[in-house]
Parts: C-alpha cells; structure tokens; sequence
C-alpha cells in the first residue's frame, strides 16, 4: 500500500505548481515505492521457509525510534533490509554515494543505527538469543556503484539472484523462538508519523480542476463518450477510471469533506455531469457496503 504522503502528492502534482525541491521529493518516495514493489517480487522467489514482514515501525523504551522497509526471519536469524531504487553511475566513500554535484548518506550508516536499535528492542522483548543482520538491498537495473567494497552487507542489482540463492540454500524451519517473534513484533508496531514538511498547503479553490491524465499527470480532454485524451502525451485514459481517480484524489486531500456531485463536477472540471457523479458516489458506497 502507499504511503499517505505519497498518495497526497501525487494527487497534488499537476494540481499545483511544484517547486524544485517538492518535485525532487515527490520522484525520490515514487522511487522509493517502486523499489519496495520490485524487492517484494524478488521475494516471491524465495523457496526456504521464511517469514517476510514490511513497513514495520517501533518506539522502543530504550532506544530511538526504528523504521524498517523489511525484515526477514530465517532459521533462527532476523535480517533487517533497507531497500534502495537509485539509478546512475554514483561514487562510493563511507560518509556518503557521490554523483556530479548529488550527494547521499552512506545508507551504511542509518543501517547500522537501525540494528542498534533493533537488537535494543529485542532486549526489551526477551529474545537476546536472536542473531540480527542488516543489509542494503539496491534494486535499481541502471545502478552502478563505482568503488563499492565486498561487502556481504550492500547488495547491488548484480548480486541479486546470488543473494537470493544462497538463501534458497536454507531448507531449516523458522525456529519457534522466531515465529513467536513475529507476532510480538506485530503487536509492537506503532503508527510511523507522517512526514508533511514537503507537502505544501493547499485548498480547493488554490488547485487546477480537471481529469489527470494516469501517464504524465497531465490533464484530459474529452475524445469520445467513453475515452479521454491527453494532449501532452497522447495517452488515452477510460472515462470512467479517469473520474474514479479524480474522486480518489479528492478523498485523499480532502478526507474530512462529504462527497457531494456539485463539487465533484467542479473538481472533474465540468467534464462529467453532476448527475453522472451521483451516480458514481451511489456505486461506490453501495461496494462500500457490501464489504
């Protein structure tokens, strides 16, 4: 699932002008997202008995914080992975990943803090028995990290199906000592804070109303009865899959509002009748009532 922030910029962009640095965010957590799709199917590949948890979020007693992408429990080992999508050639050192004037943290660095943490919280929780391992898994095809050390603790895209055979190799059951760990995890987890500095204030009257296009988050013009056309890109988007967005995205920035078919109309910048947006509204809380 997205994370809320995501969802909100996105259904911003396009809605209203980005500067450089809102825009750089929005394609830094687009890639983020992406790059935890592309490991969860890695994943699928995995034969060994495991136990794969995701977006996981604590606050310890003793310790700060922990947010982990993924956490693999294996035998009798819990494995930590940060999860990276860049692309590019980029330069390694130990503080940080260079490329021309772009500068990252070593992502080496908040890995090992996070173990510290962790291994903190299973303290707490009684499971000092437990060995913790951490790891940087890059995701990215067009990712070359130039100066990169052997390092069983970086994963880089090439070294991907060699990881994930290697640990195809370990047939063991998740010890029950693990298994009982997962659920303790589970009810462990906290609501990570969300993260709003980037998200710039906005309201209704403040946005661009119309049909986005899926491709570019451009906007549609009407080309038939039933297809919308991009005049940037030269997609063409269902109608109706182009208002169920348009309503999705409403939602999301406006989650306190009642749908209502006036506003929605507007909001669809009077290209759907108000009378086919009730109609709308109706079918959805009528799905919405039949879950």
């Amino acid at each position: 699932m997205k994370p809320n922030t995501l969802r909100v910029m996105e259904a911003l962009n396009g809605r209203l002008t980005f500067n450089d640095e809102q825009f750089r965010y929005l394609r830094n957590m687009q890639g983020g997202y992406n790059g935890e799709c592309e490991f969860v199917a890695v994943m699928e590949d995995l034969k060994c008995p495991h136990i794969l948890q995701r977006d996981l979020y604590f606050e310890p007693k003793f310790s700060g914080p922990i947010q982990i992408d993924f956490l693999l429990l294996i035998g009798n080992t819990a494995v930590i992975y940060e999860v990276k999508n860049y692309s590019g050639v980029w330069q390694y050192s130990e503080e940080a990943y260079r490329q021309k004037e772009f500068e990252r943290a070593n992502p080496l660095i908040q890995l090992a803090r996070t173990k510290q943490n962790f291994k903190a919280l299973l303290r707490e929780l009684g499971y000092t028995h437990v060995t913790v391992d951490a790891v940087v898994f890059h995701v990215g095809t067009t990712f070359t990290l130039l100066g990169a050390p052997e390092n069983r603790n970086v994963i880089l895209p090439t070294q991907i199906q060699e990881h994930v055979t290697k640990l195809n190799q370990y047939q063991y059951d998740v010890s029950q000592s693990l298994v009982d760990l997962a659920g303790q995890l589970e009810l462990a987890v906290r609501v990570a804070p969300p993260f709003t500095k980037m998200i710039p204030e906005y309201s209704f009257g403040s946005l661009k109303k119309g049909l986005k296009c899926e491709a570019c988050a451009g906007f549609v013009e009407q080309f038939s009865q039933r297809i919308c056309l991009c005049p940037s890109c030269g997609h063409k988007t269902n109608r109706a899959d182009a208002v169920e967005a348009a309503i999705t995205d409403y939602e999301f920035l406006f989650s306190d509002r009642k749908l209502s078919g006036s506003v929605l109309a507007e909001w669809c910048g009077g290209l759907i009748s108000q009378s086919h947006i009730r109609s709308v509204i109706r079918m959805r809380n009528a799905d919405s009532n039949r879950k």
